[in-house]
């Protein structure tokens, strides 16, 4: 009689369960399933330093005065894993602005390109044959003028070259909560994850009540792409809650602060889709994901 009134009340106890789970989203909740992922091995990054001469081309005038000298494009042409590093090589491009050496002093310009590059980066555990990506960025521009040869210049470029090694791996994805919970998180299904969870936790510590379609994945699920920008300058705002800072750029760096929505920081550099940032203290630096940042305003300088 006792077995027949339990089933009879919907007591949660026993197989009877399922059934409770089964009436949230019309099915059973589904278990874990095996995916492959990336998972980064490792990144790094080295200067590369770029020197050259410069020729004014005929028949535009001698220079009497440099306006300004910058870098129109970076490159990333090849990407070559050996043992324990990354070879990369690239190109860039330059444009030289002057004051003609004429009694009118009109402005003229003229630019080099296809500029060729190539940096080793060291990354320990790489073997040929792994997947590698690269990102370069100019840290600084200089240039020499001797009015003594007004149709020569030199140029100095020192470029900082990021390289990134991912190897592919199995793991389990697991049901979220639904989409009236969901808040924001580092990975790439950012959004899907409730303000109340712990983006780390296990699928034993999540809460209750998850619908099969929520699904979140961990994993890196950036692009990196090269770019020309120098050393990025300004502030941004933190657009999530309980956003990790991290020693470098990418899930895989340990965590060294976390930092709340409406949190103010100071933008330093960037790299892979992350901004090395400075936080409200002053004094902790880390990298923040570039999708958690608001950096309307962000400008690049000149180191």
């Amino acid at each position: 009689m006792a077995e027949k009134l339990r089933q009879n009340t919907g007591s949660t106890m026993g197989p009877e369960t399922t059934n409770m789970d089964e009436t949230m989203c019309g099915f059973p909740p589904p278990g874990p399933e095996t995916i492959e992922v990336e998972q980064v091995l490792g990144a790094n990054y080295a200067q590369r330093v770029v020197e050259f001469d410069m020729i004014v081309p005929s028949p535009k005038p001698d220079m009497e005065q440099i306006i300004d000298v910058y870098v129109k494009d970076v490159e990333v042409k090849t990407i070559d894993v050996i043992k324990d590093r990354v070879i990369v090589r690239g190109e860039l491009d330059v444009k030289v602005m002057y004051v003609a050496n004429l009694p009118d002093q009109p402005v003229h310009a003229f630019e080099t390109e296809a500029v060729h590059w190539t940096r080793d980066v060291e990354i320990d555990g790489t073997i040929p044959g792994m997947t590698a990506s690269a990102d370069a960025t100019v840290d600084l521009i200089n240039y020499d003028f001797d009015p003594a040869t007004p149709r020569q210049m030199h140029i100095t470029i020192v470029l900082k070259v990021w390289a990134r090694v991912t190897t592919t791996t199995q793991m389990d994805v697991y049901p979220v909560p639904p989409a009236g919970e969901m808040g924001v998180t580092e990975g790439p299904m950012a959004g899907n994850l409730g303000a109340g969870m712990n983006p780390e936790a296990t699928p034993a510590m999540q809460p209750s009540g998850y619908c099969p379609e929520n699904v979140m994945v961990s994993g890196p699920g950036i692009t990196p792409t090269a770019g020309t920008s120098m050393a990025p300058a300004g502030t941004a705002t933190v657009t999530g809650n309980r956003v990790n800072v991290r020693t470098g750029p990418g899930t895989n760096f340990p965590v060294v602060a976390k930092v709340n929505k409406g949190d103010v920081v100071t933008i330093k550099d960037s790299a892979f889709g992350w901004y090395k940032v400075v936080l409200p203290d002053g004094n902790t630096t880390g990298w923040i994901a570039s999708w958690l940042l608001d950096v309307t305003g962000i400008t690049t300088t000149k180191g």
